[in-house]
């Protein structure tokens, strides 16, 4: 399948509205989906890692990218064309099949989302990522972010200092302790009772 492999610093864009040649792969480094305001501002909606893709809606829809995308750090990804990309879907099921499975995949990740933006309070939307990051039922766990404060406050829809806000009162209350981008959650069933609201 022709492809192109495009390496990225961390100063390449794709901006919202540009199509997209065919669909990216992510093979080493992060990046973020992001939606810009007119304010300056961004609300970050996902973190890409290797083995994420984007760029569906220009190969399907033949439509515009609806969000940003920003390389964090240095990127390899591996472009592959809309045309040559769609007549091997044609003769590889188990291909198609991985694709839909990690579109709905998606589609369940943006719920969440949404419902944690937009039902949950700050301090519940800080609480249920950190139960995210929970290995299996561990009741007690550490977590190093691999993104800064800043940005998961923004993929929070937070404002950083709301952010810090939670985390503070988090740490007083003796559930979490936290340095610098290291978190340990001390007592996971206290975090399941703000959760419950």
């Amino acid at each position: 399948m022709p492809a192109s492999i495009v390496w990225t610093g961390t100063s390449c864009r794709c901006k919202k509205g540009e199509t997209s040649p065919g669909l990216h792969v992510v093979i080493a480094g992060q990046m973020k989906m992001c939606l810009p305001s007119m304010a300056g501002t961004e609300k970050v909606v996902r973190m890409l890692g290797p083995g994420d893709i984007f760029g569906e809606e220009g190969v399907f829809l033949n439509k515009p990218c609806p969000m940003a995308i920003q390389a964090v750090r240095d990127s390899l990804m591996l472009v592959l064309a809309r045309a040559s990309l769609m007549e091997v879907m044609e003769s590889n099921r188990q291909l198609t099949h991985s694709l839909m499975t990690h579109l709905c995949a998606r589609l369940c990740e943006l719920v969440d989302n949404l419902e944690t933006c937009v039902q949950r309070n700050s301090l519940q939307r800080v609480v249920h990522y950190l139960m995210q990051m929970a290995p299996g039922e561990a009741e007690t766990y550490d977590l190093t972010l691999d993104i800064s404060k800043q940005t998961l406050a923004s993929q929070l829809n937070l404002a950083p200092e709301t952010f810090s806000r939670v985390l503070g009162r988090l740490v007083k209350d003796g559930c979490i302790l936290v340095n610098g981008r290291n978190i340990t959650v001390k007592d996971v069933n206290a975090l399941r009772g703000y959760a419950a609201g």
